[in-house]
């Protein structure tokens, strides 16, 4: 029923005018509601129109309307002022728009509020779109009620409704795909939101009618509610969403699988500071079946947290707003998780040691892929988080990342409470009764750039020059790539007497790292290139000095004056480290200045940083490079799961010719002709052949040829016998 008077339909009817179709039950109870608020916000001139929701109902009405555009609100909804001129205005911004649909509260693809928390104020929710919007007017894939604006031009191209289809989904789904197949543009309207009355009693469409599929067969592998990969619309979306709405964010945890490392500290740790701000949604991607049951138990008691499983992925696994990595990307497959599980990607660069070093891996084939994976990492990062800015300038000096995309957020160093410390297994017997106190700890794993060769040259000239009888205490992961386990071997091998001197623990937990320090006289740490540099701050926060180089990082993270090490001038190093074992003032000063400077650093400082770092991400300009990067990768992972695919083909078919093979050896017996166990002919030779028979294309050629070839040898054959008895 028409809820205007003649005259004002009259006045519709000249192109460019706009009328609004509400497509309800006159017993919905939101009905009258909905109706005051287009009523007091459309303004008295503008036609209004209610019909049942039927979709032969609303093709009445839009025929009868013509030539002016429509608003169709596919349910009851409460509208503020200036919506109808905004959607206007969004729908001619170009001449190839065909709908624009408006946000919503809550429940649909194009919702600011979280499902069960929806905002408190309406009003204030629209004034909050209001002053937030880019205005970017990103582009959809069909149209999104309950609130699309239709023009006319887009009927007249493409017809009506198919009212064989409820109207949700003949104006969303089928009219919007004629329309995209002709030409036509669905857009956002991202300075304009509905309020949805009754959310729960109107579902999106989850499952398409078969008629539908028939007509759009690329439908039939995309959810209904499909969006194509569109950066602008995560972009717009999260502009404009309220600041105390949680940000969903994906943290690649699978680091949390391996060896206790630095690294892998550093994860767990920012996870759980970041659980604890209360301004984000997590999900936590993990390697389920590796992952220990300690820390799986851990995460999974985080408020607000969601643990996703690698094994369980599939091209279902919905995005998140922001995927963040949270260290560099080693291989495509990493940085195609990001683009397949985030919206906009955040990449913690920790450092470019490996990027710079082929000596880490077996070959330069796989160094070149990793140079080409952390470059598409950095391409395809809205943000990089480093730890310090000399990893900053790193990233500089080789133009691999714009300055502007780069943000310095340090570790925390209040790490949380663990276990008692526990003497390190491999001490037990013998081997620990003579390690007394007071020892030098070398801690790190045996990276040649970790430099423990230097440690070795530092103890023997203690012992040497200044008499000191103490250890080292080698306690780090071994490598099997760039290790430096050969170079400290050969030079045991040429001091013998520091066999005695020096013990080599290998891997140790956590708790047994806690207990080296504590007992240790002083941690020795002369790495060479460090992202941070860690130790030196963990060591004096224990209360133990800390013996280091100022290279990297650490020449502008720790304070003056603490770095022992003279690089690498072995003898005023160990000049130095002498007076920092045994002078308690010296020991005092190194672990008062380093334990300040770590106490600044903290997880909750961390993870606020991080937070304000999705935030940006989630609404940073979409750049070309990132594209290009995306769509490299995703090509670059293709062409590897294609060539994996042809590999397992081409060993099943192999598989299948040796069976054959077996079979047929069976059924002529031993002995019997020239294959078989005993057969005249090389068994790889009959191997050969077979392979061959099983493929006639290539088979009858070459057999072709070899008989004919054998027809004339036999033929010259008789003919030169002819000829030795004619003579």
């Amino acid at each position: 029923m028409s809820m205007s008077e003649s005259p004002q339909m009259r006045r519709a009817n000249t192109r460019g005018s706009v009328c609004v179709v509400v497509a309800a039950h006159d017993d919905d109870e939101h009905l009258r509601d909905c109706l005051d608020s287009l009523r007091r916000h459309a303004g008295a001139s503008i036609p209004l129109v209610h019909v049942p929701p039927s979709a032969a109902e609303v093709n009445r009405e839009l025929e009868r309307l013509a030539p002016a555009d429509v608003v169709v609100l596919d349910e009851p909804c409460r509208v503020t002022a200036g919506w109808l001129e905004r959607l206007r205005d969004a729908a001619h911004g170009d001449t190839n728009t065909a709908t624009v649909s408006a946000l919503t509260d809550v429940g649909s693809p194009l919702a600011l509020c979280e499902e069960g928390h929806p905002e408190a104020d309406f009003a204030q929710l629209a004034a909050g779109l209001a002053e937030r919007t880019l205005m970017l007017r990103p582009r959809l894939s069909r149209a999104f009620g309950p609130c699309v604006y239709v023009r006319r031009e887009a009927l007249e191209l493409v017809g009506q409704l198919d009212e064989a289809l409820d109207v949700r989904t003949a104006l969303e789904i089928d009219f919007a795909q004629r329309c995209q197949l002709s030409g036509l543009a669905h857009l956002a309207a991202d300075d304009v939101v509905v309020q949805r009355l009754a959310p729960e009693r109107h579902a999106e469409v989850e499952e398409l009618p078969a008629r539908l599929l028939e007509r759009y067969p690329y439908l039939s592998s995309q959810p209904a509610a499909m969006i194509p990969e569109s950066s602008v619309l995560a972009r717009a979306l999260q502009a404009v969403r309220s600041p105390g709405r949680r940000l969903w964010v994906t943290l690649d945890a699978r680091a949390l699988d391996g060896a206790v490392t630095g690294t892998q500290v550093h994860v767990l740790e920012l996870i759980l500071a970041l659980a604890r701000t209360d301004a984000l949604r997590l999900r936590l991607l993990v390697r389920a079946e590796r992952i220990d049951a300690e820390t799986l138990e851990l995460l999974r008691s985080l408020p607000d947290t969601e643990i996703l499983a690698a094994e369980e992925l599939d091209p279902a696994t919905p995005r998140s707003t922001v995927f963040h990595r949270p260290q560099q990307t080693f291989s495509p497959g990493d940085v195609a998780l990001a683009v397949a599980l985030g919206e906009r990607i955040v990449l913690s660069q920790l450092d470019l040691i490996a990027y710079r070093n082929p000596g880490y891996f077996p070959d330069a084939g796989s160094w070149e892929g990793y140079r080409r994976a952390s470059r598409h990492g950095l391409s395809a990062a809205e943000r990089v988080v480093v730890f310090s800015d000399h990893t900053r300038r790193d990233l500089l000096s080789d133009a691999l990342v714009e300055d502007s995309r780069i943000r310095v957020v340090p570790p925390g160093l209040d790490h949380r409470t663990r276990d008692e410390a526990r003497r390190p297994n491999a001490l037990e017997g013998d081997r620990g009764d003579s390690l007394a106190d007071g020892f030098l700890l070398c801690l790190g794993t045996d990276f040649r750039h970790k430099n423990r060769g230097f440690a070795l040259r530092l103890i023997a000239t203690l012992r040497k020059d200044h008499g000191w009888p103490g250890c080292l205490v080698l306690a780090g992961t071994h490598i099997s790539q760039g290790s430096s386990h050969e170079l400290e071997q050969a030079f045991l091998r040429a001091h013998p007497e520091l066999r005695e001197a020096v013990v080599e623990l290998g891997s140790v937990s956590e708790q047994e790292k806690d207990w080296l320090v504590s007992h240790a006289g002083a941690v020795v740490y002369p790495s060479a290139y460090e992202g941070f540099g860690l130790v030196p701050f963990e060591s004096a926060l224990n209360g133990v000095p800390c013996v280091f180089a100022p290279q990297s990082s650490l020449a502008e993270a720790a304070p003056e004056g603490t770095a022992t090490i003279r690089p690498w001038d072995a003898a005023e190093s160990a000049a130095a480290t002498h007076t920092l074992l045994t002078d308690p003032s010296a020991r005092a000063h190194n672990v008062d200045a380093l334990a300040t400077a770590a106490s600044r650093l903290t997880w909750a400082d961390t993870a606020a940083q991080m937070v304000e770092v999705y935030r940006e991400a989630a609404v940073a300009p979409v750049r070309d490079s990132a594209t290009l990067s995306r769509d490299a990768v995703e090509r670059e992972r293709t062409l590897t799961s294609a060539h994996e695919a042809v590999t397992q083909m081409l060993i099943g078919e192999r598989e299948l010719v040796l069976r054959d093979y077996d079979r047929l050896i069976v059924e002529l017996g031993p002995g019997r002709g020239l294959i078989g166990p005993h057969g005249s002919l090389p068994e790889n030779l009959q191997r050969a052949l077979l392979a061959l028979g099983n493929r006639p294309a290539l088979s009858r050629g070459l057999y072709s040829t070899l008989s004919r070839m054998f027809v004339l040898g036999r033929a010259l054959h008789r003919a030169t016998r002819r000829l030795r008895g004619a003579r």
